[in-house]
C-alpha cells in the first residue's frame, strides 16, 4: 500500500508531532508499505535550521519543501509561515500522479493542510485519514488569537468542518475531542479515539540521585518540579509562576522548565523580573535522552488552558506517568487529565487562578516524602504500561491508517 503523509514537521525535528509521526512511519514501512512524507525543511522551533530536501529514514521517503522562516515573534509572522507551508505542500500534492498514494494522512500543522489534503485526496481517488492533534480554529479562538464570531473565525470554522466531512477516518486523542469532531460533521463511524504514546522505548530506572540528567545539570538533592514540553500559548503558566514566586525562599524546591514555544519568554521575563534563583530553563532535549530528563523530575506539571478541553491534548502527562513520576495538573475539569487523576490517586489537581492551591499541593508533596512519591509513581507507571505503551499504541495507529475505509 502507498501511504502519503502531509505534515509541517517530521524527523529529525524535536516537535512532538514529528516524533510520533516518525514512529508511525517506521512502523508502516516495516510492514512493507511504501511511505512518503511531504513536509517543510525548516525546524519548528528554530526556522534558521534547515534539513535536507530529500532523505530516507527508517524506510520512509522524506521530501522537504521550501517555506518562509519568519518565526513566532508575532501572529503575522506565524501566519505568513503557515501560509507558505500550505502553499508549498498544496502545490506538491496537486501535481503528484494519481497512483502516488492509496491513503493520505493529514495532520493539523500547518493549520488547514488537511483541508488541502482532503480535497486533493477526493479528486485523485485516495482515501483520507485525519490525525487530529488539536482543533482549529477553536483553539485560536479560545486563546484570544481570533475573535469569536468574526468573519475570519466563521470562514476557518467552515474550512475545518469540511475536513471532518471529507475524511474517511479521523483519529482523535481523547473522547472530548472525538465529541467535538462528531458534532462538526464527521461521518458516522469515522472517528476513532487513540491517545499518543510516550516517545521513548523504556523509562530510565535507577537511584534518584544517580540520574545522569540530574547529575549533568547539577540539580542536586532538591525536589525537582518539572514542566517539560511545548510552552504553547494555549497552556498558560501564570498560576504556576505565581506559586514559584511564593516559594522563592523555600530551599526544598527547584523548578525546571524544558522545551520551547512562545511562553518560554514568559518564564524568562518573570524569572528575571523577580530575580528567581529557583528556576532553571533548558531547551528541548534530544529524543535519546528524554527518558533521563523526564526521570530527573520528582514531580511533573501538566497545564491545560481554560476552555481548551477537547481542542488541545497535553500529552506530557503520558511521559510523566510512563517514567513513574507523580504529576500536578493545572487546568479545567473534566478533561482527559482530570480523568487520570480519578484513575490514579495521589496526583494533584488545581484550577487556574489558584496559586495558593499550587503552593499547598507542592508543600503537601514535599511533606509526604520520597516513599509516598514512589508509591504514586509506581501506580502511574503501571497504568501507563497498560494503557500508553508505545509497543501497543504504535501498531494500533498503523492499523487505523492502513485500514482507512472508503466511506
Amino acid at each position: 500500500m502507498r501511504i502519503l503523509i502531509l505534515t509541517q514537521v517530521y524527523w529529525p525535528d524535536t516537535a512532538a508531532t514529528a516524533q510520533h509521526l516518525a514512529d508511525l512511519g517506521a512502523e508502516l514501512a516495516s510492514r512493507g508499505h511504501e511511505v512518503e512524507v511531504v513536509c517543510v525543511r525548516r525546524s519548528y522551533e528554530d526556522p534558521a535550521v534547515q534539513y535536507p530536501a530529500e532523505e530516507v529514514h527508517a524506510g520512509v521517503k522524506i521530501r522537504r519543501l521550501w517555506s518562509t522562516g519568519l518565526g513566532k515573534a508575532s501572529v503575522w509572522r506565524r501566519l505568513v509561515d503557515f501560509a507558505s507551508c500550505n502553499l508549498a505542500m498544496a502545490w506538491r500534492v496537486v501535481w503528484m500522479p494519481r497512483d502516488a498514494a492509496d491513503v493520505m494522512l493529514g495532520m493539523t500543522s500547518p493549520p488547514l493542510i488537511s483541508w488541502v489534503g482532503s480535497l486533493v485526496a477526493r479528486w485523485k481517488g485516495w482515501r483520507f485519514c485525519h490525525w487530529g492533534m488539536d482543533l482549529q480554529p477553536e483553539l485560536a479562538i479560545e486563546a484570544g488569537m481570533i475573535r469569536k464570531g468574526s468573519l475570519p473565525a466563521r470562514v476557518l470554522e467552515g474550512l475545518a468542518n469540511a475536513i471532518f466531512r471529507r475524511s474517511d477516518r479521523i483519529v482523535a486523542l481523547d473522547r472530548f475531542m472525538a465529541g467535538h469532531m462528531s458534532s462538526r460533521g464527521a461521518r458516522p463511524g469515522a472517528v476513532a479515539v487513540l491517545p499518543v504514546w510516550p516517545v521513548m522505548t523504556e523509562p530510565w530506572r535507577g537511584e534518584r540521585l544517580a540520574n545522569p540528567f540530574r547529575l549533568a545539570q547539577g540539580l542536586g538533592d532538591r525536589i525537582v518540579v518539572m514542566y517539560s514540553g511545548n510552552h504553547a500559548v494555549v497552556h498558560p503558566l501564570d498560576t504556576l509562576l505565581e506559586a514559584i514566586l511564593s516559594l522563592r525562599d523555600d530551599p526544598r524546591f527547584l523548578f525546571v522548565f524544558i522545551g520551547g514555544g512562545v511562553r518560554t519568554k514568559d518564564v524568562r521575563v518573570f524569572r528575571d523580573r523577580h530575580g528567581l534563583e529557583n528556576v532553571v530553563q533548558l531547551p528541548f532535549q534530544p529524543r535519546e535522552r528524554i527518558h533521563e530528563s523526564l526521570a530527573a523530575a520528582d514531580l511533573h506539571v501538566v497545564v491545560m488552558g481554560d476552555g481548551q478541553v477537547g481542542y488541545t491534548h497535553p500529552n506530557k502527562v503520558y511521559g510523566a506517568m510512563y517514567v513513574g513520576r507523580p504529576f500536578l495538573y493545572i487546568g479545567p475539569e473534566p478533561s482527559h487529565v482530570s480523568e487520570l487523576l480519578d484513575r490514579c490517586p495521589g496526583n494533584y489537581g488545581v484550577r487556574h487562578g489558584d496559586p495558593a492551591g499550587v503552593v499547598a499541593a507542592l508543600r503537601a508533596f514535599a511533606d509526604a516524602g520520597g516513599e509516598s512519591a514512589e508509591r504514586v509513581g509506581a501506580v502511574n507507571a503501571r497504568y501507563a504500561q497498560e494503557n500508553f505503551h508505545p509497543r501497543a499504541l504504535i501498531p494500533k495507529m498503523a492499523d487505523l491508517v492502513a485500514g482507512t475505509p472508503r466511506l
